[in-house]
């Protein structure tokens, strides 16, 4: 059985990784528009060999999509096109709706799982690809009625390898509560950093003696490749703005206390802010 990886960097490397440790699949080929990505997984033994996009298609029996939100939702229909009826695709973008809305209606819909693999860091490139990278994360998958029961079974089982808990919901739930737990973050962290840097773009001092580990934290995410995350952002406008406007509420309320030295308050809302670390979180 022939592994097809299509996008080389941080998340499609794990996979291929994590796999190829279980000794899943015969062989592993991949392609990747990014040459140098392409390179460090051939010397990183992501994949066995580079070959062109169409040739991976017709020689693949299962097909990851591991490439920015709009390269899979442009690139999907066609892939779809092209495949056999015992072939399995997957992709793992951080959104979902789109990805259903182009697809929705295609004869060959039901050979198509839509995953979220919830595991990350800021630093993307194969190089920084691990085989544990998926080690006792959650798996989100979409609209798994829409897919063919053979399908599911192979994706769950690739998943299951590398010992990630399945959850099952709709892309426009997930899309919802990624919004939140995963884009809003990195907003606030590209705010964040943005703030500082313009702030003090001309005190070196700043970062040489005071960055702390707060702000190193907080903007830990800012690091991430934007080729990554406008995509996601786009995809999940509408979601995006109202997650926004929300935190922007909350960011006034604490500044109101401020104003008007309402101490107290504050320190309420600190308390209420706590329960989070009581909350089953993982990393997205």
């Amino acid at each position: 059985m022939n592994i097809g990886i299509i996008g080389l960097g941080l998340i499609g490397g794990s996979i291929g990784l994590g796999l190829r440790k279980s000794n899943f699949g015969d062989k592993f080929i991949g392609t990747d528009s990014n040459e140098e990505n392409a390179s460090h997984a051939i010397k990183l033994g992501i994949v066995d060999e580079i070959i062109p996009l169409q040739d991976l298609v017709t020689q693949s029996s299962v097909i990851i999509l591991s490439i920015p939100v709009d390269g899979i939702e442009k690139i999907l229909p066609s892939i779809l096109n092209e495949i056999g009826t015992d072939v399995v695709i997957l992709d793992t973008g951080s959104t979902k709706s789109n990805i259903h809305n182009r697809i929705f209606s295609h004869p060959k819909r039901n050979r198509f799982v839509a995953t979220h693999p919830i595991a990350g860091i800021e630093n993307s490139g194969p190089v920084y690809a691990h085989s544990d990278l998926f080690y006792k994360k959650n798996c989100i998958i979409c609209d798994s009625e829409l897919s063919a029961t053979d399908a599911i079974s192979v994706v769950t089982k690739i998943y299951s390898i590398m010992e990630m808990k399945m959850i099952y919901m709709t892309s426009q739930e997930h899309d919802l509560y990624i919004s939140y737990v995963s884009h809003l973050p990195h907003v606030i962290s590209f705010a964040l950093a943005s703030t500082v840097l313009k702030q003090f773009k001309n005190e070196g001092k700043i970062f040489n003696n005071m960055m702390g580990s707060g702000l190193d934290s907080t903007t830990r995410l800012a690091k991430s490749n934007p080729e990554t995350w406008l995509p996601i952002f786009i995809s999940n406008r509408d979601n995006m703005i109202r997650a926004i406007d929300f935190y922007i509420d909350h960011l006034e309320e604490f500044r109101n206390y401020l104003i008007n030295k309402n101490f107290n308050k504050i320190d309420q809302y600190m308390k209420k802010a706590n329960d989070i670390k009581d909350k089953n979180m993982c990393k997205l």
